[in-house]
């Protein structure tokens, strides 16, 4: 039997005026339009429920020997990680010792990340180089006056010592500690600690003798080890090495060659400017000079010592070995000579100028340079209180330089004002010179022709001029002998 089915027609679809669908022309109502949206919507939901609950759990079952797959792929990298860590680790422990296998300990690498590489063996990053860099640094504070670091120096010396002494004997075989060790031992390092690392045998074989020649230095041992530092060619080392060298150099040479130690001092300032170095170099400078005929350089000197280096720790031996230096030139500078360093006298404290200008003024009136003598003795009978015994030294020595000068008048009429009791006992012959020779010039003619000439033997008890003339001879020598006393005291200084 054959059916047949009605024909469907599309609807007639009238446009509006605007070309819109005119729904009210629509032959499906409202209705039944809404209940077949409904039901094609049902429809999906149903499809997709189904789906959810049936083809996911196959889905599910086929991914995951792929997942399985990929996790054992991953899982022998991660171990491997892990290995390595652990090898990197106990590398760095066997390296690095316990503290500093603690300190990795506190902080750890992330998660993921690879160890961190085991840092090199002591002194392999150039622990001596950095250590005595750490020295000269110090030492450059100090010379310009940081007392911290003038505390910390001694200090920093000792830890030195101690780090080198603890540095595997393959560390001095590299040229660049050994020389680390050299500096610190001409720099005032222990002596010990050379010898120590000497006894290792490792240290480089081109650095050996100058190592020995430090410490023979440093232990004041005379021989062939300490005679090698005065073969080198200071400019022919690296620069800091060599300013070192120079001035040691110049302290051996003292005794033998005054003029080449002055050299070497000159070189070790050229070489190492600003530092401790130069500040050693123009305190021991201008003691030699004093001992020439260079007053020139021996002013210049003190004066660019006082300027760059008067906040210096040593300033108060360099105050002390100048006024030594100022007795030694007073015996043949001049009074125009002197007047380059008055800038640098008046900056020094009142109690420093007039001790120094007394010791100008007693040294000068003995070897007779009277004219130096009146200028220090009246600059310090200006600084001197009045009823001092300063005051009475400054008007004994003014009295000397005027009876050298030939101004007897003056001369006579200061010696009135001394007291021989509140001077000094060294200063006692040198008034006793002085009287003498006022009063043979000042004494009154003889009254008889028939009286004895002073110091002539007679049988009458001995007049006044021939007791001060016995006395006088007596103090003279005295005062020779102590002046010999005085030079010989200051040459020992001086070396």
């Amino acid at each position: 039997m054959k059916v047949r089915f009605p024909k469907i027609r599309p609807p007639k679809i009238k446009l509006a005026k605007f070309g819109l669908p005119n729904i009210a022309s629509l032959r499906l109502s409202f209705k039944s339009q809404n209940l077949l949206i409904g039901a094609s919507a049902l429809a999906l939901l149903g499809v997709g429920g189904l789906a959810w609950f049936f083809v996911r759990p196959m889905l599910n079952a086929r991914e995951a020997p792929a997942q399985e797959r990929v996790e054992a792929a991953a899982a022998p990298t991660l171990e491997t990680r892990q290995e390595e860590q652990s090898e990197a680790t106990a590398e760095a422990k066997a390296e690095t010792g316990p503290e500093k296998t603690e300190a990795a300990q506190e902080q750890p690498a992330e998660k993921g990340e690879k160890a961190a590489a085991a840092p090199p063996p002591p002194g392999a990053t150039g622990e001596p180089e950095q250590l005595v860099r750490r020295l000269q640094d110090i030492q450059e504070r100090v010379a310009a006056g940081d007392a911290a670091a003038f505390s910390e120096m001694p200090k920093l010396l000792r830890r030195i010592a101690k780090k080198f002494a603890e540095q595997p004997p393959e560390v001095w075989s590299q040229r660049s500690n050994a020389r680390a060790l050299e500096l610190y031992l001409l720099s005032g390092g222990d002596s010990a600690v050379g010898r120590k690392i000497l006894a290792q045998h490792k240290c480089a074989v081109s650095e050996e003798p100058l190592v020995r020649a430090a410490i023979a230095y440093r232990e004041n041992v005379d021989g062939p080890d300490r005679d090698f530092l005065l073969r080198l060619e200071p400019r022919e080392l690296d620069l800091d090495l060599a300013a070192q060298i120079a001035f040691v150099q110049s302290i051996l040479l003292t005794g033998v060659d005054r003029p080449r130690a002055i050299a070497r001092l000159d070189l070790a300032r050229l070489l190492a400017p600003g530092g401790l170095v130069e500040e050693a170099a123009l305190r021991r400078e201008v003691a030699l000079l004093s001992e020439t005929t260079e007053f020139d350089k021996f002013a210049g000197l003190s004066r660019q010592y006082w300027e760059r280096y008067r906040s210096s720790p040593y300033a108060d031996n360099f105050v002390r070995q100048f006024m030594l230096a100022v007795v030694r030139v007073s015996q043949s500078i001049k009074v125009s000579e002197w007047a380059q360093l008055n800038e640098f006298i008046n900056s020094l404290t009142t109690e420093t100028r007039r001790a120094l200008y007394l010791a100008m003024a007693q040294t000068a009136a003995v070897v007779g340079n009277s004219a130096l003598a009146a200028m220090a003795a009246q600059n310090a009978l200006e600084l001197s209180p009045a009823d001092s015994v300063e005051r009475q030294r400054a008007l004994l020595f003014r009295a000397a330089a005027r009876i050298a000068g030939a101004d007897f008048t003056e001369s006579r009429s200061l010696l009135g004002d001394l007291d021989r009791t509140k001077l000094p006992p060294g200063d006692q012959p040198l008034f006793d010179a002085v009287s003498l020779v006022a009063a043979r010039i000042f004494r009154p003619p003889e009254q008889h022709f028939d009286m004895a000439a002073p110091g002539a033997a007679h049988s009458g008890p001995p007049n006044d001029a021939d007791a001060a003339l016995t006395r006088a001879e007596t103090s003279v020598k005295e005062a020779d002998s102590t002046l010999d006393d005085v030079r010989k005291t200051m040459e020992r200084k001086s070396r």
